[in-house]
């Protein structure tokens, strides 16, 4: 089985140092590596052009000259991979030496699955391990389209640097420039309706890098309104799924709850004069979505 691994980047230049170190550690090398920049203004365009230069017959770079964003920088990968079978790193993340040995041998085994992805760990910013995604949850595999759209994940996040076929990559369409936001959540919701069945590696193989940004009052609105696109775009195959199978409408608000509890909570931690007010405004409007208590956020709200 021939991989094409695309690495997208923008202005990440030491992070991408990793990155990139990371795949050429693969034990199970990949057919090649597709790196993208997306119009860099740091020196990242000479250090891809230098790694081309010391792997001609792997590395392959795509420097564009206009910013057009991590969901176009993804599409060139999808236009130009050459491989059967296709895997994304975001060039602030890293993947363990085992990941491709295990995806391809999941991929190999007698029920031959058609898409693979495993567990992975989020990381702080200089790469100290956080929290393991799917931690004492077992994610579901199968057909996995009502999970996919619903977020029915660990986390409530979905899988990353799947392992799937560049046809269903194709068939399904890339990704959409018109999301600023939840581009990854709209491209698996059509990755999910091509693939027959999704297997799950049960060991940590990838290191998905958080810089710490919470929520901020623009950005919970942004994120809901990212969901009305979703379900606007989505409708027929909502209204399908939901009576098929049930749940769907429920776990999209589920999903709005919980951005708007973290919202709460991340007003309430940060403590600016009229926090409590602003607070308790977002958990008033979850309580809309979904009725939950969330103690950590209610004591932080009330806490002297």
């Amino acid at each position: 089985m021939n991989v094409t691994v695309g690495i997208t980047s923008y202005n990440q230049r030491d992070y991408l140092i990793q990155a990139v170190d990371s795949v050429l550690a693969q034990t199970a090398p990949p057919a090649e590596i597709l790196i993208v920049d997306d119009a860099s203004t740091d020196d990242s365009p000479q250090l891809i052009a230098a790694y081309a230069g010391r792997h001609p017959d792997l590395i392959r770079p795509l420097l564009l000259s206009r910013n057009g964003g991590p969901n176009a920088a993804r599409n060139h990968v999808i236009a130009a991979a050459s491989g059967d079978y296709l895997a994304f790193l975001d060039g602030d993340d890293r993947w363990r030496p085992a990941k491709l040995a295990r995806a391809l041998d999941r991929l190999n085994a007698p029920d031959h699955p058609d898409a693979v992805f495993d567990n992975f760990v989020f990381t702080d910013g200089d790469g100290r391990p956080l929290f393991i995604w799917a931690d004492g949850q077992r994610p579901p595999e199968g057909r996995l389209l009502r999970q996919v759209l619903t977020l029915a994940m660990p986390r409530t996040t979905l899988f990353r640097a799947e392992l799937v076929p560049t046809a269903l990559w194709r068939a399904a369409g890339g990704y959409d420039p018109s999301f600023a936001i939840y581009g990854d959540w709209d491209a698996r919701i059509r990755q999910a309706q091509q693939v027959g069945r999704y297997a799950y590696v049960d060991e940590v193989l990838s290191e998905y890098r958080r810089h710490g940004a919470g929520l901020s009052s623009r950005g919970v609105e942004a994120h809901l309104a990212a969901v009305d696109h979703v379900e606007g775009k989505y409708a027929d195959l909502i209204a399908q799924l939901e009576r098929d199978e049930g749940g769907v409408m429920a776990g999209l608000r589920r999903w709005r709850a919980k951005l708007l509890r973290r919202a709460a909570l991340d007003v309430a931690l940060r403590r600016t004069p009229g926090f409590r007010a602003a607070a308790l405004g977002y958990y008033r409007r979850s309580l809309a979505y979904h009725r939950a208590v969330d103690a950590r956020t209610l004591w932080h709200m009330v806490k002297p």
